[in-house]
């Protein structure tokens, strides 16, 4: 796949996969803000990569789109948000506060503007926040970088290893592909750094495709300080893969909400994007799920014996990209087929309603599934 292009202006014309990634950040934002602001008087949102915060026709920039939501969950937010917006030009910064100028912004929102880099200035946040005692703050952590260098793994995993944190990451797997064998040490050593390990450079040797054994090495680096990692390929009309966008976090319903957050989002009539994290089942978001649901299901548990629906439930939340109503829609079609046996009597001896599919109900998969 080809690298995406580069702009050199100060502000240029949104491309759909950026539109449908900004997509997602706000509809997650929506949930994140208010869930986390009713039990935390601090939250972080960091945008590491924050450029001008508006595109060429007017569209919001990820900064922009993300302190609108918190705008609109305001009375929830009653301690004190921070903003910590990062971005390397000086135009583009300029840029960016002029936009934030234009928004009415609550008393106690804190938005902290810095000119640098995301590692130099990040870390340098991360430091001041260890100090003063809001490291237990939650924060949701946008790194959306243009290339691959950057964004050190160490700096991804520090954020990781703190309570209630998660970040959205825009992985140009074909860019650090391309720059693999680079005679330079330095551009070696910037691949080395994203991904915590020289394990990344061994791949050029190795067998295979380079591009998928680069991206599972990543998916690994962060299953490590992760309990939930989700990456999702973003392909443009001619089903290119423009990159991947990964998703780390140790919540649970972190992980719940931003899978509802992908499904949500109608993929335009010039791009698509699929959950690409298991890749023998591989889920196009704009495909009816149940089919493939309903045979995924029936693999996995046709040797398990009697159990409750609660069990199914944990392994669709936890480990596919699909949500709960998929999962209903599954097990109605299985039943229907055979393939699933449904007792009357819930575990707690009371009567199920026909139809209905609630986390006590008794189920089997039957010996034909």
């Amino acid at each position: 796949m080809d690298g995406v292009a580069v702009p050199t202006d100060t502000v240029w014309k949104l491309e759909p996969h950026t539109g449908a990634k900004h997509q997602i950040l706000r509809r997650y934002l929506d949930a994140w803000f208010p869930i986390l602001g009713k039990y935390n008087k601090k939250l972080v949102y960091a945008d590491g990569f924050a450029g001008p915060g508006c595109y060429l026709d007017g569209e919001p920039g990820s900064p922009i789109a993300a302190l609108q939501s918190a705008i609109s969950h305001a009375l929830v937010l009653t301690g004190n948000p921070e903003f910590w917006l990062i971005e390397e030009r000086p135009d583009r910064l300029t840029r960016l506060q002029a936009e934030i100028a234009r928004l009415t912004i609550p008393k106690n929102f804190i938005i902290k503007t810095e000119c640098g880099t995301f590692a130099e200035k990040f870390r340098a946040a991360l430091d001041t926040s260890d100090r003063d005692g809001t490291r237990h703050a939650p924060m949701f952590a946008l790194i959306d970088p243009f290339g691959f260098s950057g964004i050190p793994y160490d700096l991804i995993k520090r954020v990781l290893l703190r309570d209630k944190c998660e970040v959205l990451i825009t992985f140009m797997v074909d860019s650090i592909n391309r720059w693999l064998t680079h005679p330079e040490d330095g551009v070696r050593g910037h691949i080395i750094e994203t991904f915590g390990t020289d394990e990344a450079i061994e791949i050029a040797f190795g067998v295979g495709d380079r591009a998928t054994s680069l991206k599972n090495l990543y998916q690994r680096q962060l299953k490590k300080v992760a309990l939930f990692v989700r990456y999702f390929e973003m392909r443009d009309q001619s089903d290119r893969a423009v990159y991947y966008l990964f998703f780390a976090t140790n919540n649970p319903l972190g992980h719940i909400k931003m899978k509802e957050s992908m499904w949500k989002v109608d993929p335009m009539g010039d791009f698509r994007f699929s959950d690409a994290t298991n890749p023998d089942q591989q889920v196009l978001f704009s495909e009816p799920p149940t089919g493939g649901l309903a045979s995924d299901l029936k693999s996995h548990f046709r040797a398990k014996p009697k159990m409750q629906i609660a069990t199914v439930e944990e392994y669709v939340q936890n480990d596919t990209a699909y949500l709960r109503k998929h999962m209903v829609d599954a097990l109605k079609l299985l039943e229907k087929a055979g393939d699933l046996a449904v007792a009357d009597t819930k575990a707690d001896g009371k009567k199920r309603r026909a139809g209905s599919y609630p986390n006590d109900a008794l189920i089997r998969f039957t010996a034909s599934a």
